[in-house]
């Protein structure tokens, strides 16, 4: 059965598509079959996180009709595919994104995921989107604004007829004064299943147009974008003998 989650913040800079991008990554190591779409057609940036983009038919071109489904599907070589946007300043004009719902419908029961890459903010792109998605996630950081934002967007998704899975916390940092799991919970009425900790390497991995979750896999954000996958997919998640606390002082104790 395929499960079509539309991953989608209120705001942008939250880290939306960094965590599409790694949470497919993941999803891919678990032997998942997982397509990713980028459905910002305004500002896509999933090609630009994964190192692809030059020529290559797109979503774009699907939506206009000059192209099939099949042919913007890219691999990459994290094992899943990837359909990408067009970067080009005229798809947003020709492009219409309410025919998102009919191309993703055409992906059903070609993957066990697929994940949409939403535009952020509550504009018509998001809401066309979240209408094509039958699962929303909502990413969104540990301040009040950005949670004030991703609270009108869970909103939406429920105008839409989506079921919101849950909420990830993404840059989280360990701080005295920062809104508590339980405290997020309450703001948004939603169960918190991920929180992705402020890691230095995710940003590197950004930079180095390869997900975190395969450039630095013992990494903080790698592993805590495995444990969601983990969750979503609905097995168990083991952390790495090599990335225990107790196993690595071992290792420095006895010059290993």
């Amino acid at each position: 059965m395929t499960r079509i989650m539309a991953i989608a913040a209120g705001k942008g800079g939250v880290g939306k598509t960094t965590t599409t991008v790694n949470l497919g990554s993941a999803l891919a190591k678990l032997g998942k079959n997982v397509i990713i779409v980028d459905t910002n057609l305004t500002t896509p940036n999933v090609g630009l996180h994964l190192g692809m983009h030059g020529k290559m038919t797109t979503l774009n071109d699907v939506l206009e009709g000059n192209a099939n489904i099949i042919d913007a599907i890219h691999i990459h070589e994290s094992g899943m595919r990837v359909i990408p946007a067009g970067l080009h300043m005229r798809y947003l004009k020709t492009t219409n994104p309410n025919r998102i719902w009919d191309t993703v419908l055409d992906l059903f029961g070609s993957a066990d995921f697929v994940l949409l890459d939403t535009p952020a903010g509550l504009e018509e792109g998001a809401k066309a989107v979240l209408n094509a998605g039958e699962e929303v996630l909502i990413v969104t950081n540990p301040e009040i604004p950005a949670l004030t934002d991703a609270l009108k967007t869970v909103r939406m998704a429920y105008e839409s007829g989506a079921y919101v899975v849950g909420a990830v916390i993404n840059k989280y940092r360990k701080d005295p004064k920062a809104l508590r799991k339980e405290e997020i919970e309450a703001m948004l009425d939603l169960p918190v299943i991920g929180i992705i900790p402020h890691d230095d390497e995710v940003r590197k991995s950004i930079q180095a147009k390869n997900p975190v979750v395969l450039r630095k896999p013992k990494s903080p954000g790698a592993m805590a974008y495995k444990r969601l996958a983990s969750e979503l997919a609905g097995v168990e998640y083991t952390v790495p003998a090599e990335g225990l606390p107790v196993v690595n002082a071992l290792k420095r104790m006895f010059g290993v």
